[in-house]
């Protein structure tokens, strides 16, 4: 260290010797005015014609699941079948509104946020917390108000037009694990 200050300060020193104001005011380049036409490579583009954004998307999936979601204390798994509303309020969907149906006849209502780690990733992954119920037909409206069927689901996925999702969930039944795959449609 002690080397290295005295040779940073000699060449701080005799380097500002050498620095000089320019021996000109004026410059020798050559200018070109501008033309009145436009550049092809920047050409207008008419916002009329421009196809609509899409206001939200339709997650159609197909996966698999498990998990005690009735009080029946038995560990239903099988075919899951999701419907999901994501609102497009912003560039990526934040909040989604899904409905599922299982094998077992379970019908689950959630609601979603996610959050998205890198919105330039081609793969678009994403993590996924969700508050969700199980109704019975035959309970009705009654499952609504039960607790043991209140579930709380959290999830990875990623993809933007096909998507993957893995997650496990927890509830006072016991835990469940789900994958789903799906496509969006956007609208």
């Amino acid at each position: 260290m002690r080397v290295f200050l005295p040779l940073l300060f000699l060449t701080l020193v005799v380097g500002l010797n050498a620095v000089h104001a320019a021996p000109q005011t004026t410059t020798t380049l050559e200018t070109t005015p501008f033309l009145g036409e436009d550049d092809p490579e920047l050409s207008t583009v008419d916002v009329s014609q421009l196809p609509p954004r899409p206001t939200f998307l339709l997650n159609v999936s197909a996966g698999y699941s498990g998990g005690n979601y009735l009080e029946d204390d038995e560990y239903h798994q099988g075919v899951l079948l999701a419907i999901r509303y994501l609102p497009l309020t912003r560039r990526r969907p934040t909040w989604d509104y899904q409905v599922d149906v299982s094998e077992s006849k379970a019908v689950g209502l959630s609601l979603g946020y996610r959050w998205y780690s890198f919105d330039e990733d081609y793969y678009i992954p994403y993590l996924r917390l969700a508050g969700a119920t199980y109704l019975d037909g035959a309970g009705e409206l009654a499952g609504l108000v039960n607790l043991a069927r209140w579930r709380v689901h959290a999830s990875a996925g990623l993809g933007d037009t096909f998507t993957a999702e893995f997650g496990v969930g927890y509830a006072m039944n016991g835990p469940d694990l789900f994958a789903l795959l799906g496509y969006n449609f956007s609208f």
